[in-house]
C-alpha cells in the first residue's frame, strides 16, 4: 500500500519530481562536466554532489547532478 501511495503522489498534477545524472571521472571537474552533459536540455541543475573513490593506488570521483522537473 505504501508503494501505491508513492506512485499516486509522484503522478499528482503539479508535483515536483527531480532527476539525477551520475558520472565518474579522473578529476572532480571531469566528473562534474560528464554529469552535466547527461542533464536533459532545458533543465537547470539545482545541486551537484561528488564523492571520492579510492581505486587501487589512484583516486576517482563520482558526481551526481540533480535537477527538478
Amino acid at each position: 500500500m505504501g508503494s501505491l501511495l508513492l506512485v499516486l503522489l509522484a503522478s499528482w498534477p503539479g508535483s515536483v519530481r527531480a532527476g539525477e545524472a551520475t558520472a565518474d571521472g579522473e578529476s572532480e571537474e571531469m566528473a562534474q562536466a560528464q554529469a552535466q552533459r547527461k542533464v536533459p536540455q532545458g533543465k537547470t541543475v539545482t545541486d551537484m554532489s561528488c564523492i571520492t573513490i579510492a581505486v587501487a593506488m589512484s583516486t576517482r570521483y563520482r558526481c551526481t547532478a540533480t535537477w527538478a522537473d
